[in-house]
């Protein structure tokens, strides 16, 4: 292909992207006015009267009162804590507009309230634009169950990251919520999620023969509910006996790998043995126990009213979101487990066990640069560029930095000057990204770039610069990502 004709091509493949995009930019744009259309119509049709609190399930009513107005409009409970209630028959209408079922419609019209009266800063940036319609009813199914105030420290966290926040991002924020603004009910539900802890192994009949067809099987069913600490104890224990069985030569997909891993372990402990106490002690000390120790690394952000436990240097236990006397919570960060906040009750419990090593870590200035000198970065360097950059920085990604690769935005020169390897110059890229990066694409022969932005020019600091394959350019900063330059309406 010669030098015009691979042009052509290029140009041609630039005018479909860009096509796609400014099609997807305007139905985003109708989808969302289609959206604030509905709230408007609800919001005509509402009462004085708000919800109450606690509520009950969406639009539902109970058989009794359901019998006597029969035959009338009666206004329903869509949204949360808060908001108004909603007359009935209005939803026949949007049902009706829009081609739906009147489930589907009631539905609707319950996100469009929740958002319009108890989220409005989603609903904001929904009617602008730049949030999709379906992140805003996302978050909005979550809220409906929290208090007024509690929905509001949702709205507040969530607004500016309304969309690029994940599912599991917006249920943990949700939890978060419920946790400082309903301290009693969340420490029940955790001395009841305790309790209800257990492991069964089915060694019953029914577990040696297929249902259907009767032959033996020769497996059983194992599930359970464990302990987060001991759940990641037990998890990392598995996948390393399962990665030495692939060394071994056992050729098995992962999952049964996994399955036989347990049995080895479960022979290599010779029973309860590594409960057991050295004999050899003399009985005037204390036992020390002979398993394995458990580490818990925890990445904890604190701020002074958390530390002190007062606000403005008053009174004993106070939360400084909510002013008022809660729960203190710890925020999880530790690849390969689940991320959010638990109560410091549950911290504690996990650090008193006498086979806990806790190891304290520095905390990281994120103002402050460093660099070293060789090609793998160290520690401190790659735990200062994954606490910067959360995510993969490529163009709308969500893969967690934690477990993605450290690129060298500048390539790495082995005859190169010292501190190459730097805060500066490290990016956390998924594995799928980074090879796009170091790879040509390969209709065009081109591949993805990117550069840190030059506020000297008038771009946005902290920031990073892509440029497709086909020369669009997308500007990535902690807030998420836009087209570059920014399009003029």
């Amino acid at each position: 292909m010669d030098r015009g004709t691979q042009h052509t091509a290029a140009t041609a493949a630039t005018a479909l992207i860009d096509a796609v995009r400014e099609r997807a930019t305007a139905a985003r744009l109708a989808e969302a006015a289609a959206f604030v259309a509905v709230g408007d119509w609800a919001a005509a049709h509402t009462s004085e009267e708000v919800v109450g609190d606690p509520i009950t399930v969406l639009g539902e009513w109970h058989e009794e009162s359901y019998a006597e107005t029969l035959a009338g409009d009666q206004f329903l409970e869509l949204g949360g804590p808060g908001a108004p209630v909603v007359a009935e028959f209005c939803i026949g209408e949007v049902a009706a507009a829009r081609g739906c079922s009147f489930d589907a419609a009631r539905r609707l019209v319950g996100d469009a309230i929740e958002l319009r009266y108890r989220l409005p800063r989603v609903h904001a940036r929904i009617a602008a634009g730049e949030v999709d319609v379906w992140r805003g009813r996302r978050i909005a199914q979550t809220t409906r169950t929290l208090t007024f105030e509690a929905a509001g420290f949702v709205d507040r966290h969530v607004a500016y990251v309304a969309h690029k926040a994940t599912g599991p991002e917006v249920d943990r924020l949700v939890a978060e919520a419920a946790a400082r603004f309903d301290p009693e009910t969340t420490e029940a539900e955790r001395a009841e999620a305790d309790g209800g802890r257990h492991l069964t192994i089915e060694l019953g009949d029914v577990g040696y023969a297929d249902p259907l067809t009767g032959t033996i099987r020769g497996t059983v069913d194992v599930h359970g509910t464990l302990d987060l600490a001991d759940a990641l104890d037990l998890e990392r224990t598995v996948a390393h006996v399962a990665r030495q069985l692939t060394e071994l030569g056992c050729d098995q997909d992962l999952d049964v790998r996994r399955s036989i891993a347990l049995g080895e372990i479960a022979r290599r402990c010779d029973g309860v043995a590594t409960l057991e106490y050295d004999a050899d002690q003399p009985p005037t000390q204390p036992p020390t126990p002979t398993r394995t120790r458990r580490e818990v690394v925890l990445f904890v952000h604190l701020d002074q009213a958390a530390i002190t436990g007062t606000l403005n240097g008053f009174g004993p236990g106070i939360d400084a979101c909510t002013g008022a006397t809660g729960i203190d919570l710890a925020r999880l960060d530790t690849p390969g487990a689940p991320r959010g906040v638990v109560t410091a009750e549950q911290v504690q419990a996990w650090c008193a066990s006498p086979d806990t090593t806790v190891t304290i870590k520095p905390v990281i200035d994120l103002n402050l640069d460093d660099a070293g000198n060789g090609y793998s970065p160290p520690d401190r360097i790659a735990d200062h560029v994954r606490a910067r950059w959360p995510r993969c920085v490529f163009p709308y990604c969500t893969r967690s930095s934690r477990t993605a690769d450290l690129d060298h935005c500048r390539a790495y020169d082995d005859n190169g000057p010292p501190g190459q390897t730097s805060t500066t110059n490290l990016f956390p890229l998924c594995r799928r990204h980074h090879r796009m990066k170091t790879h040509r694409e390969m209709t065009t022969g081109n591949k993805w770039t990117y550069r840190p932005t030059h506020p000297d020019n008038g771009e946005p600091p902290s920031a990073l610069i892509w440029t497709s394959p086909t020369g669009l350019r997308y500007l990535v900063d902690r807030d998420g990502t836009r087209v570059w330059p920014p399009t003029t309406t």
